[in-house]
């Protein structure tokens, strides 16, 4: 049994296969998925969105706990 890494994004529900993988090829797949940001409010409390941003931050920011309190 072979390996191949493939970082794929879902278009209406289909993840594109490489071109070199034969039909009737024996596929074993182990989905990997983002969690997705939890929101405080469905989407209307943006502290909470902005909370699960980390996009741009490092390790160091990652570390520090999230404060949802109200200032």
């Amino acid at each position: 049994m072979r390996a191949i890494e493939l970082e794929a994004t879902v278009e209406h529900h289909t993840i594109r296969l490489l071109e070199t993988i034969p039909d009737g090829t024996h596929l074993r797949v182990l989905l990997l998925m983002d969690d997705l940001p939890r929101s405080a409010n469905n989407g209307g409390d943006l502290k909470g969105l902005l909370a699960g941003l980390t996009e741009g931050l490092t390790a160091e920011d990652l570390d520090r706990s999230k404060d949802f309190s109200l200032r």
